[in-house]
This record gives structure tokens, C-alpha cells and sequence, in this order.
């Protein structure tokens, strides 16, 4: 049983590590230190095949430092795939401590038992300091298998580092496959290798997944949702039934002569700052997006129109104090605001947008820098906007 294992641990590692990076070059970045990690396991899990052949104590230290080094590769997906720096110094010098006490002893003491504690406590260190990152910053049910996953992993070699003397004949350089402890180790690294790489895997598949997603729904330049991102995010939120809101539509006035007079780097810019300014004012709930050039539009859900008000004059007010002598712009620049209200009896959403838009129009023929309401369509008071459609080209 234990030749079976023997050769069948190298190609299951090796079969995981080309997945890896397979998935790697289709974009998943993280999965890179994930199969660099099953590469060096299965380099490591043939040297006991090999050694044989070629006697040295070389080969010994050289499966200590792949397991070492698989598992500090383990750790940096972990890492990787939560988003932080991970300690990497620290997880480096205990890289460097564990393949040198098992250096000292396969050279000096010549303690078998010795070289396997270091070996397996040194890999449970690798794993368990990216674990505990992970612990406070998981994300999702994949997540959390993923941490099981790795948890059992960290566990084997805790619990086998602390157990050598029960799993070893001797404390003297013996047939290492020979070995109760080799047995057991084999046996448990072809169960939870494939389930902590499977889990792995999915976790990094669905990583590239939402990626996509994201990238496909969000603004580059502001990190607003763009227009395919918004009407996905309330599409899915009308089929939890439709609500009382308000829609918030806010344009930059004279942006043209931004771009033509300090070109579009600046004019980036200043979108990038009044997105930031609409993201910092936004309640709990709302929907901001950047619906193209310089244009934004604010779903409000449960919010009535005088509130609505209130975060367009917010917005409008933070704008227009807004010092940009460091850009180059001598003169404020300002925005104006239209503001509509999502009815009972509108067909759909986008009646609200258009009375909003239309809105915004009167505020541009008004003087431009101010927030104007649409009631309705017909409505003759000074908030109302005359039923003509807006011409969309006036900045």
C-alpha cells in the first residue's frame, strides 16, 4: 500500500499544480503561489522514490526544504486571496529555521525524529500565521471552506510534528517509507491535498469570476457602478418589490472647457473627485452611478424628495468649495442637480430618470449650479420643468 502512495502523491500534486497554473494564466493571479506550492509537493513526495537509487542525505533536506518552501507558497495564496502583506519576513525566517534545524539534524545530531518535528512544525507555522489573516477577513461560504480546508492541513502537521515518537521505530536514520509515520503521512496528504487544492481552486475560480463581474459593472475611473451595473443592481432589487425613491441626476456644467483647456488627464480628475464626493454623501442603501462623460445618476430608495434635496445640495456645495488651483483651474467649477420622485404610478423606473433629467435641464437654463425638482410632467410652479424635451448637448 504504501509504494501505491508513493507514486500516486507525486502525480495527484503534480496534477494540481498544472491546474493551478493553468487557471493562472487565464488571469487568476492568485492561483500562481497556489501551483508553484503543489509543484514543490510533488517534487518533494518523489524524492522517497528516488532516494533509494542515488543514497545521499542530500535528498533528505531536499524534500525538507520543498515542503517548506509548498508551504510557504500555500501561505502566500492565503494571503493573496484575503489581500493583505502577510508578514512575509516573518514567514521567511520561519522558513529559513525550520529547513535549518533540519539541516543540523540530518548532518549533526543525526536525529530522524528531530528533522520530522522541524520539518512539520515549521509547515504548520507557514500555514497557521496566513490562517489567522484569514480568520478575521473571510468572505463568503467559499472562503470559510477554504479555511477548514487549510485548518485540517495546518492540524496533520501540528499534530504528526508532535507525535514522532509514536510513528517512529527509532531516533537513528531509517527506511523512511518503512515507517509508520510515512504511512500516515502518505495516507493524509492524498485525502486533504485534493480537498484543501480543490477548495483552493473554487475559491480562485470565483475570485476571477466576481472580477469579471465587477469589472464589467463598475466604473474604472470612479469606481461607481456604470450604466450596465446599475440597472443589474436594481433589477434585482425590484424582485424584492418595488419601494417609494427618489433619483438624483448631477452633471458637471461646462466640463467641455475642462478637457479643452487642461486636457483629459485633468478632466479625469476632477470626475474621479466629484464621484468621491457623491460616494462620501451617499446614504445607507443608495445606488450611485456614472452614466456617462461627466453625468451621474443617484437611485435613493425610501427617501423623500426634501432628503433628497438635502444630499444634492450636500454634493452640489462640496463641489463648487472645492480649491482646484493644483490642477490648474483658477474658478470654481460647479454641478447642477435634477431631482425626480419614483411613484406609485410610474410604468417603470425610467419615467423617474427622465423627470429627473429633464429637471436637471431646467437647472442649466436656470443659471446652472443648483438642484431643481420634477413633480411631474405638467407641474407650472418655479421646481417644475416645461414639458419640452431637454436638449442634452447644453453644458
Amino acid at each position: 500500500m504504501e509504494d501505491h502512495f508513493a507514486f500516486l502523491l507525486p502525480i495527484m500534486m503534480f496534477v494540481f499544480g498544472c491546474a493551478f497554473l493553468f487557471a493562472w494564466r487565464w488571469g487568476a493571479r492568485n492561483a500562481l503561489p497556489w501551483g508553484a506550492g503543489y509543484l514543490c509537493a510533488a517534487i518533494a513526495f518523489c524524492i522517497p522514490v528516488i532516494a533509494p537509487f542515488f543514497p545521499t542525505k542530500f535528498w533528505a533536506l531536499l524534500a525538507d526544504a520543498l515542503f517548506a518552501t509548498s508551504f510557504f507558497l500555500y501561505g502566500q495564496g492565503i494571503v493573496q486571496h484575503v489581500g493583505v502583506r502577510g508578514f512575509p519576513r516573518v514567514r521567511v525566517a520561519g522558513w529559513g529555521i525550520s529547513v535549518g534545524l533540519c539541516a543540523y539534524a540530518i548532518f549533526g545530531s543525526q536525529s530522524l525524529r528531530l528533522e520530522l518535528s522541524a520539518s512539520d512544525l515549521g509547515c504548520f507555522f507557514l500555514i497557521a500565521l496566513p490562517l489567522c489573516l484569514m480568520a478575521v477577513r473571510m468572505r463568503g461560504g467559499i472562503d470559510r471552506a477554504l479555511f477548514a480546508a487549510v485548518t485540517l492541513v495546518a492540524l496533520d502537521n501540528l499534530v504528526r510534528g508532535t507525535t514522532v515518537m509514536l510513528t517512529t521505530p527509532s531516533d537513528r536514520p531509517v527506511a523512511f517509507l518503512a515507517t509508520e509515520y510515512a504511512f500516515l503521512m502518505q495516507v493524509l496528504a492524498s485525502i486533504l491535498g485534493p480537498v484543501m487544492g480543490l477548495t483552493a481552486l473554487a475559491a480562485t475560480i470565483l475570485r476571477v469570476v466576481a472580477d469579471y463581474q465587477r469589472d464589467a459593472f463598475t466604473d474604472p475611473l470612479t469606481g461607481l457602478l456604470n450604466r450596465r451595473g446599475f440597472w443589474d443592481t436594481i433589477t434585482r432589487a425590484e424582485r424584492k418589490g418595488r419601494a417609494q425613491a427618489c433619483i438624483v441626476i448631477c452633471d458637471i456644467d461646462h466640463f467641455k472647457r475642462v478637457n479643452d483647456a487642461h486636457g483629459h488627464a485633468v478632466g479625469d480628475r476632477v470626475i474621479g473627485a466629484f464621484a468621491a464626493m457623491i460616494r462620501d454623501n451617499l446614504p445607507s442603501g443608495a445606488i450611485a452611478a456614472r452614466f456617462g462623460g461627466e453625468e451621474f445618476l443617484v437611485h435613493l430608495p425610501d427617501v423623500q424628495p426634501d432628503e433628497a434635496v438635502r444630499f444634492a445640495s450636500a454634493v452640489r456645495q462640496a463641489f463648487a468649495r472645492e480649491d482646484w488651483t493644483g490642477e490648474g483651474i483658477a474658478h470654481p467649477l460647479t454641478a447642477s442637480f435634477g431631482l425626480a420622485e419614483f411613484r406609485a404610478a410610474d410604468l417603470s423606473l425610467e419615467a423617474a430618470i427622465e423627470r429627473a433629467d429633464l429637471a436637471m435641464y431646467e437647472a442649466k437654463l436656470a443659471g446652472r449650479d443648483r438642484v431643481r425638482i420634477m413633480k411631474s410632467s405638467t407641474a407650472q410652479d418655479r421646481d417644475a420643468v416645461t414639458a419640452r424635451p431637454p436638449l442634452r448637448l447644453v453644458r
